[in-house]
């Protein structure tokens, strides 16, 4: 098989993922066909167990996944995070719970299958790589391949008790709505109006035209080598991706590069998500008929464990009194399995659904979205990174 035929392949089935998310609407998201094809061409032998090295991918991955995480990191907008510190905490307690569920497991599932579950339940594709990458490099093909599956079938778990909940305190809220704007028009408006940023642009806001795709790249390219770096002096507790994230973060917020610099600049981070996912596609590669089984049990147990945990921990606990509501307490832990867009989505598919006004559409998009986003943010952006790391070194 050359090379050209590999690529073909590789591309051949990202574009039928796409495709199929497309004529379902996503209710089956691409990510989850793409996986799913992959296990079947490789468990049927129908394509090599290498053929993203046949396609001369292997080292788009690593490269990928620095570019991303310094992009992530330039995505971070420390005063936002500050202004809804709620949410920020909830979700943190959210990922604590999901994490000591994991753990839970380890009688049932082994201990390299919990710890590898559990950034992957926290966070996104860079977590899931790089919990793939240190099961692989250890020789255990099923924590991987359940590292991969995880990722796969999460946004499905998620989705439906964030939607769930989210609908059970909207319909509160909207009704608190209306009550309190039957007595003054005005005052739900002025109550729920978000905080402005200041208007001063930062200096690369101002120069944004200077970030050109090359320059944007360059600045990727930099990031790595210092996480190089600083990887060596902290013995890879903190690793090189994690620096590259907090590179970003403090380049961003101190106003010398744009936000999503490689996503608005150099319309890279497409390209760059494909690179992260060719680096997953291996692990599916490992797993055989024997294995399926198993790892469909192991894959039930670790969701139903964590959902039952969260849930239970939000209702049982006062937990939920740091946002002041259960219902959307639960929704917003749920958000770690499920990220950006996707928390968005949700979000307005509730208000829309619940609302009866553009008026009370807006204010329920205030109330929900904004937690929604926030909290997946929080925990599939930031945090799941710095848990995968910890998890990776001890596996």
């Amino acid at each position: 098989m050359t090379m050209w035929t590999a690529l073909l392949i590789v591309l051949a089935v990202f574009a039928f993922g796409d495709l199929i998310s497309q004529l379902t609407r996503a209710r089956l998201s691409s990510l989850f066909v793409i996986m799913m094809t992959f296990l079947v061409l490789f468990i049927f032998k129908i394509i090599p167990p290498d053929i993203i090295k046949r396609a001369g991918l292997t080292t788009l991955g690593p490269i990928s996944m620095v570019m991303l995480l310094l992009n992530m990191g330039t995505t971070i907008d420390l005063a936002m995070l500050k202004r809804e510190w709620r949410s920020v905490a909830a979700s943190c307690i959210a990922m604590a719970i999901a994490i000591v569920s994991c753990l839970v497991l380890i009688p049932f599932i082994g201990r390299a299958n919990a710890l590898a579950a559990a950034p992957v339940i926290n966070g996104g594709i860079i977590a899931t790589t790089t919990m793939v990458k240190a099961a692989s490099d250890q020789g255990l093909a099923m924590t991987a391949a359940l590292a991969a599956f995880l990722y796969a079938t999460q946004k499905f778990v998620g989705t439906l008790p964030a939607s769930y909940f989210g609908l059970k305190a909207a319909r509160r809220y909207v009704e608190e709505f209306r009550q309190l704007k039957a007595e003054d028009p005005d005052s739900i408006l002025d109550q729920e109006e978000l905080p402005q940023d200041s208007p001063r642009l930062s200096w690369a806001e101002r120069n944004t035209r200077r970030f050109t795709i090359y320059i944007s790249l360059f600045i990727g390219a930099a990031a790595a080598w210092l996480g190089t770096i600083g990887g060596k002096l902290t013995h890879n507790w903190v690793g090189m991706f994690l620096w590259c994230m907090i590179i970003g973060l403090v380049l961003r917020n101190l106003g010398l590069v744009p936000a999503n610099l490689l996503k608005k600049n150099a319309n890279a981070s497409g390209f760059f998500i494909f690179g992260a996912l060719t680096a997953i596609v291996p692990s599916l590669a490992k797993v055989d008929f024997s294995m399926l089984g198993q790892l469909g049990i192991t894959v039930v147990a670790v969701f139903a464990v964590t959902v039952a945990g969260i849930i239970l921990a939000f209702k049982l606990l006062p937990l939920w009194k740091i946002v002041g509501d259960k219902d959307l307490c639960i929704g917003i832990a749920m958000c770690q399995m499920i990220g950006y867009p996707g928390t968005q989505l949700i979000s307005e598919e509730i208000s829309k659904a619940v609302g009866k006004t553009p008026e009370e559409i807006d204010y329920l998009e205030k109330r929900i979205g904004t937690a929604y986003v926030i909290s997946g943010f929080t925990s599939v952006t930031v945090l799941s990174i710095v848990v995968a790391t910890i998890m990776a070194k001890i596996l």
